[in-house]
């Protein structure tokens, strides 16, 4: 699947399989070089030379370096966001399996994809790299809402997405300390993660479920 590139400020979109290779193996290339210099000292023409390009070939496709990390952002919360759906696809799954699951992916998205770890979910580039109407951990929490209620039959409660959003900001946070130090993750901050994520949400969900029982006990009086 190739990456999506809406959000990203292009000279020219790739139209022939040639030219697709060469915009991910540009992508690929800056994804390496900022685990190995960071993305404070890259630069354009260390891109190119790294590719093998001139640094006018890379201008074909990016109007700059800004334009080549929102690419490759945007290509890291999709992929992310391809996986969660699959995870979620599962229907041997219950809900707190699920959410361990969730925490597994995103963890290995950070051992795995290079280049994730100091991008992830886009933030630092553009906070709306997919919606321009809403925050890139809006369109997360928006995707895993959606996935919940549909997989697990989760009923629509109006303060249902405050409560996702409040998980995706735990999850990062949490999972983003445990590389801080240790490029394999710490798995006690990653454990702890999806203790509280599932604590959180099973809270959530129960006194919903309570409050709903009492709403219609109500009724019937």
């Amino acid at each position: 699947m190739g990456t999506d590139i809406s959000g990203a400020s292009l000279r020219r979109v790739p139209r022939q399989d040639r030219s697709e290779q060469r915009f991910e193996l540009i992508l690929d290339t800056t994804a390496t070089l900022i685990d190995e210099v960071g993305y404070g000292n890259l630069t354009t023409s260390l891109i190119a030379k790294r590719v093998g390009m001139s640094g006018p070939g890379i201008y074909r496709y990016f109007d700059g370096l800004q334009a080549i990390a929102r690419a490759l952002a945007t290509r890291n919360l999709q992929r992310l966001l391809e996986r969660a759906a699959e995870l979620t696809s599962d229907t041997s799954l219950e809900w707190n399996d699920a959410m361990n699951g969730l925490v597994t992916v995103y963890s290995e998205m950070f051992r795995t994809e290079p280049g994730f770890r100091w991008l992830r979910l886009g933030d630092a580039i553009d906070r709306h790299l997919i919606d321009e109407s809403e925050t890139n951990r809006t369109v997360v929490a928006k995707v895993m809402a959606k996935h919940f209620v549909d997989r697990y039959d989760v009923s629509h409660r109006d303060d249902l997405l405050q409560h996702v959003e409040v998980m995706v900001e735990i999850a990062d946070s949490l999972i983003a300390r445990a590389f801080v130090s240790n490029l394999d993750g710490d798995e006690f901050f990653i454990s702890e993660t999806s203790r509280l994520l599932t604590n959180y949400l099973g809270e959530y969900l129960a006194s919903t479920v309570e409050e709903a029982e009492e709403r219609e006990r109500r009724a019937r009086l």
